[in-house]
């Protein structure tokens, strides 16, 4: 499993290095099961190119929602009362950022109107930071939550590699059979992986894959 910005490339809108798609399509004709696990909606996913047939399996919005490409299986796994209160919250409150099922705040100035939104709807979220980008979720809901759902609809029972960066990153991370993450990794993400790489960012997942292939040669599904 991968993350998408502070991973695999810097973030924003820079895309996967032609030699770091290669490898992992290599990975993926050796028999790896490949996932994405991001902050970032199906939406946006869809509309990049460096991506697209690359994933078996999307965990997007942080555990949110999950797709599944080869069968087109877009799940939404929150309940009629987030989504009740997301609607509300991109009506009403200034300083957010929409995505398809949730917000990123661009400020914590806009707690209080959220707080009061959360009450009346009967919701409970956390914020996480994910690198200075607030990202707004239910309490019970995380990427590991999504990864789980997502791998059960695949069938998969096999050795889990988790490469992440970020706080939004450490509960997948401290469930993995194998965590690393890239130089430019958040402390508390430094302090539990089993490798840290010298490169950063997308140079980083490479140094990471090189030692893989080495170390483990090959992991069947």
């Amino acid at each position: 499993m991968l993350d998408l910005d502070g991973t695999l490339t810097k973030g924003g809108e820079e895309r996967v290095a032609p030699e770091l798609r290669s490898m992992l399509e290599q990975f993926k004709r050796d028999g790896w099961l490949l996932i994405l696990a991001t902050g970032r909606d199906k939406k946006y996913l869809e509309s990049r190119d460096d991506l697209r047939n690359l994933f078996d399996g999307w965990v997007c919005e942080a555990g949110i929602s999950i797709y599944i490409p080869s069968t087109n299986d877009y799940r939404i796994l929150v309940d009629e009362r987030w989504l009740q209160f997301i609607s509300e919250v991109k009506r009403k409150v200034k300083c957010v950022v929409f995505k398809e099922n949730t917000v990123n705040l661009l400020s914590k100035e806009c707690i209080g109107e959220i707080n009061e939104i959360a009450s009346r709807i009967g919701v409970h979220y956390k914020v996480l930071n994910n690198k200075g980008s607030l990202l707004l979720l239910p309490t019970n809901t995380d990427k590991y939550t999504g990864l789980n759902e997502l791998l059960r609809l695949m069938d998969f029972h096999g050795y889990l590699v988790v490469i992440g960066d970020s706080e939004i990153d450490i509960e997948i991370l401290k469930n993995a059979d194998f965590k690393a993450a890239p130089s430019n990794a958040d402390q508390a993400v430094k302090e539990i992986v089993d490798y840290l790489s010298s490169g950063e960012d997308g140079e980083g997942v490479i140094e990471i894959l090189r030692n893989l292939r080495h170390k483990f040669k090959f992991i069947g599904k």
